[in-house]
């Protein structure tokens, strides 16, 4: 979690868990965006994953170019591709 100016600004969860894996989800407000907080959030995330044993795993859209660079800057690394299937129910 990162704080501005007693704002919670920043937030990095498991958003699902499996076993010993979590997958990541980060969500900064709006007005905070591109300030580099989300990658400090996900940062303290994974220092707190690898101290008791979780294994992150990060996923998104391919034309998701701002959470790919994130995703790198704190040294994750592409494991695999999967395709996506989209439904629109009417």
């Amino acid at each position: 979690m990162v704080v501005h100016e007693d704002e919670i600004v920043s937030v990095c969860f498991s958003a699902f868990v499996e076993g010993s894996t979590h997958a990541i989800d980060i969500e900064t407000l709006e007005g905070h965006r591109q300030r580099n907080y989300a990658a400090l959030a996900a940062q303290a995330y994974m220092k707190q994953c690898h101290r008791v044993g979780i294994r992150p795993y990060w996923d998104c859209m391919p034309d998701n170019t701002g959470s790919i660079r994130l995703a790198q800057s704190i040294g994750l690394s592409l494991d695999f591709d999967y395709q996506v299937y989209w439904y629109t129910i009417e």
